[in-house]
């Protein structure tokens, strides 16, 4: 498959695992859930979860690095050419975001069930730790995915919008309150700042409806991301 194609491909399925990733404790109940009616196989989904979640944060760390070596011309020309004010801000939220994801890959790895290191006195804060920078790379990658948007777009789809179209504001718009909503319902800030050290879950609500409000908290950040950009680069031709 051609590294043009292959690249947005990598970057959604990314998406995907990293949606999943949120879901935490959530996952193992759901797949319990699909595993009972539709394999007729059944486990305890609850003892399992921190299990399952363990699995899709080390396919996420994997796929991020097949992401950077698949754009890995942006690390050979990081010192070659001038910075603009565009190209500084995606420069620090991809470093923001590396940064990120080793300290998740970190503290996961402190706290990981399936390797179990003999290490019980730091388990406080590589937990601490591990929701914070989880919530912040989550806002990272959603702001990075709508800053790169014209160049996905590009790779994904042949036509492009008219320029004058409305409509899809509009339903920028509307996503995006939606994601305001989802990040006030959700508690979001408590996490973002260190007011909580464990994330609250609805272990009755169905898992799509989380996901679904995740992913309009992405859209959000893209979104701004995205206007973003668009501002920064009016600006740089003005």
């Amino acid at each position: 498959m051609k590294s043009k194609m292959l690249r947005p491909l990598v970057d959604i399925f990314m998406t995907v695992l990293l949606l999943l990733s949120m879901s935490y404790e959530l996952i193992g109940p759901a797949f319990a859930v699909f595993s009972e009616k539709v394999l007729g196989f059944s486990f305890d989904g609850y003892e399992l979860g921190p299990i399952f979640h363990e699995i899709v944060g080390g396919l996420l760390v994997i796929i991020f690095f097949w992401h950077l070596w698949l754009n890995r011309w942006w690390l050979k020309n990081l010192f070659k050419g001038k910075y603009n004010a565009s190209r500084f801000f995606l420069t620090l939220v991809n470093f923001l975001i590396i940064a990120d994801v080793f300290i998740l890959l970190v503290s996961g790895i402190f706290m990981s069930r399936i390797i179990s290191l003999p290490f019980e006195e730091g388990m406080d804060y590589a937990r601490a730790g591990h929701v914070v920078v989880s919530y912040w790379g989550y806002i990272f990658m959603s702001f990075h995915a709508g800053m790169n948007w014209n160049i996905f777009s590009a790779m994904m789809f042949s036509r492009r919008p008219k320029k004058n179209s409305v409509m899809p504001h509009v339903i920028a718009v509307a996503l995006m309150l939606w994601g305001v909503s989802a990040f006030q319902r959700r508690s979001i800030a408590e996490y973002l700042f260190m007011n909580s050290q464990f994330v609250f879950f609805d272990f009755e609500e169905p898992i799509i409806f989380f996901l679904l409000d995740y992913l309009a908290i992405f859209i959000l950040f893209a979104c701004a991301g995205n206007y973003f950009m668009k501002a920064l680069r009016s600006f740089e031709r003005a």
